[in-house]
Order: C-alpha cells, then structure tokens, then sequence
C-alpha cells in the first residue's frame, strides 16, 4: 500500500508541475564580454524600452527569460569604448528545450500554465561576444604653405605660363641655383 501510494504522490508531483519549471530557472546569468575588454554596456529591454543593466565589460548579469504570459524577453545591448565605433547587439530569450518534457512527464498543465507564468518555457544565452571596430581618425586636412592658382585662373601680370610650367620654371630655377 507505501508503495503505491508513494507512486501516486510522485506522479501527481509530477504532472502538477511544468518539466522545464522542474529543471530549468527563469532567470539566467548571461556573460557580457567585449573585443577589446573595458567597454562600457547597457542592456534595454526592448519591449518597454527600460535600463536593465550597465557596467563594464568583462562582466556578468542576471537577467529573466520571460516577459509575461508565453511572451519571452528580448533584450538589446549597446557598447561604446572611446577610440571604436559603437555597437549594439540584440540578447533573445529561446525556447527552453525542457518546455518539451511537458509532452511526457508535466502534461497540460505544465505546457498551458505552470511553464508559461513562471518563465520557465525560456532561456537566454550564457555569453554575449562582440568585437568593436577601431574608429577611424579624423584629422584636418594640411593647410597649404601658398596658394597654387588652378589651371583655368588667370596668372598675375607679368607671369606666363601655366601653374605647372611656373612650377617646373621655379624647381629648374632652384636646382641650377643648387649646383651652383
């Protein structure tokens, strides 16, 4: 009689609750690391546009799966670090793949209702990677030591040629000067 009533007991535990509630969390630690290390991130929940998280990389948060009923979190994570460009990269909560183990052991009530209120059903990745890119220097442009008229401008009185010939004239000049 232990027997079978200690079978009851562990079939109705069993079917009383989700399978994924039984060996999976609704909450994940989720590893941030940067290419180089000491970025800065934030992490925004993307469906009410609210600050999670922020820190620096390498680092690790807690964040949940779920965000209501049968609606799985999705996050987006945003990088800067001076000298690279920024980069923001999207963190979704998948199907937890113990929301299945309902068909066997939790039953309807696991996949309808426990699974799905507790968050359980989903999971994040363990690490988020990304590589930032190097900024490209800006620098300003050398201003010129004097100003060369284009081609098509007039040369001032007294001067012949073209801009290109005045210059072969002047480097001619310069080098016969040289030699001397």
């Amino acid at each position: 009689m232990k027997t079978i009533m200690g079978a009851a007991a562990l079939t109705a535990m069993i079917h009383l609750s989700g399978c994924a509630s039984i060996l999976s969390d609704s909450s994940y630690p989720v590893s941030i690391q940067s290419s180089p290390e000491r970025a800065e991130y934030v992490v925004t929940d993307t469906r009410n546009g609210s600050r999670v998280a922020a820190g620096t990389t390498p680092d690790t948060v807690t964040l949940r799966a779920k965000h209501g009923f049968f609606s799985s979190a999705r996050y987006q994570v945003s990088f800067e670090k001076e000298g690279y460009k920024s980069a923001t990269r999207p963190l979704d909560a998948g199907m937890d793949g113990w929301y299945f183990g309902n068909i066997l052991l939790g039953g309807l009530l696991g996949i309808l209702i426990i699974d799905p209120a507790t968050g359980a059903m989903w999971k994040l990745d363990e690490s988020l990677q990304v590589g930032l890119d190097a900024a490209p220097v800006v620098r300003p442009p050398l201003a010129p030591t004097e100003a060369v008229p284009a081609e098509n401008e007039s040369l001032p009185a007294g001067e012949e040629g073209t801009p290109r010939q005045q210059t072969d004239t002047l480097s001619l000049n310069e080098r016969s000067a040289t030699a001397r």
